[in-house]
């Protein structure tokens, strides 16, 4: 007979716990079990896995619902859970409620143990994780809040980059081939375009104010999701890197966490070649959706997407605080002006320390 209510379980074989997101149709890729290694090899925060057995205690049962956490600790900030730290979400996933709930109590129960401040729930779905009184039955004397303020945006793709092509508005096309007429030409490989990557990432993101991801992030990724899994494309010019992404495929769909361009270049659309690359790339993969990553809805970056075809999807991410005062993930931000100033070389080496504990 299987265990209506077994209790969550901190070491699920990794086999396990993937097949079950793979086949899982509320999973995104940040829920696979690589991660796991990719951030805490990165930036040293402590993973906790959460898993429910399908019946037994044994590692290598079926599951039926899982929530990764990361202890998220950093010097002068509150203790935080959050699943998952540095991506648009990774939150609950279960066969039904009840097991949901399982995890969801067995989270917060964790989250005392570790005296952390805060649970976040990043989920990819509107609406609250329980009903009120549920809750307040769960989480009695914890603050809870949903958070809105951002958004994701992915678009559906047709079979082919040629009726894709037929798809995308006047302007959007005309931008292309500016890029084309300017001799830019993308290229996509794996990690040996790291390099050419990283170039354009960082300056990017100096010039943006953001302190940049550590490099070593992107090499973790590579070795724990070999083959085909993780992709970059490269817009370049006379050998120069223009633009670069990195896509991740999972399931029907190509997930674009990270893309830049240099602003020197702007003028010459190379942003604009680099997603018709990655789009069109997706095609060529038969994959049936292109995910953009999250965006601020209002913001310049959002419509930027919205022009590709992009359709706007809520992203909650949910709150539980044991202190007085809640925590608002709207506190964070990846934007600090003196940073724009600082020598490259410089915020490369800085960046990581500080990018480290901003859970965004």
């Amino acid at each position: 007979m299987i265990d209506i209510n077994p209790e969550p379980c901190r070491d699920i074989n990794e086999a396990a716990w993937d097949r079950y997101v793979v086949h899982h149709p509320g999973a995104c890729p940040y829920h696979l079990r690589g991660w796991r290694q990719v951030v805490a090899a990165t930036y040293g925060h402590v993973p906790v896995y959460l898993a429910v057995p399908g019946g037994s205690f044994r590692p290598d049962s079926p599951v039926r619902g899982l929530l990764p956490l990361f202890h998220f600790r950093g010097p002068a900030m509150e203790d935080r859970l959050i699943s998952l730290p540095f991506f648009d979400s990774a939150g609950l996933l279960a066969d039904d409620p009840a097991t949901e709930r399982t995890l969801l109590a067995a989270a917060l129960e964790l989250t005392t143990e570790l005296n952390a401040a805060h649970l976040e729930i990043r989920q990819d779905r509107p609406g609250p994780l329980l009903a009120p009184e549920e809750l307040e039955a769960l989480a009695p004397g914890l603050t809870y809040q949903a958070h809105g303020f951002k958004v994701g945006l992915r678009r559906s793709l047709p079979p082919s980059a040629e009726s894709l092509w037929g798809l995308l508005q006047a302007k959007v096309r005309n931008q292309v081939r500016k890029a084309r007429r300017c001799d830019c030409a993308g290229r996509i490989g794996g990690r040996e375009l790291l390099d050419d990557f990283y170039a354009v990432f960082s300056r990017n993101m100096r010039d943006l104010g953001s302190p940049v991801h550590s490099r070593r992030l992107f090499t973790e990724i590579f070795h724990h999701f070999p083959g085909q899994q993780a992709r970059i494309i490269l817009v370049e010019r006379k050998k120069q890197p223009l633009a670069a992404a990195l896509v991740f495929r999972f399931g029907d769909t190509l997930y674009n966490p990270w893309a830049s361009s240099l602003r020197s270049f702007r003028p010459l659309c190379p942003n604009m070649l680099l997603y018709w690359e990655m789009l069109s790339h997706a095609c060529g993969q038969g994959l049936r959706f292109f995910d953009f990553g999250r965006s601020s809805p209002g913001t310049s970056t959002c419509a930027f997407k919205l022009q590709w075809g992009a359709k706007m999807r809520p992203l909650t991410w949910h709150v539980f605080s044991r202190t007085a005062e809640p925590w608002l993930p709207q506190r964070e931000t990846l934007v600090i002006e003196s940073w724009k100033s600082l020598n490259l070389a410089l915020s490369r080496e800085l960046g990581p320390e500080l990018r480290r504990f901003i859970s965004l």
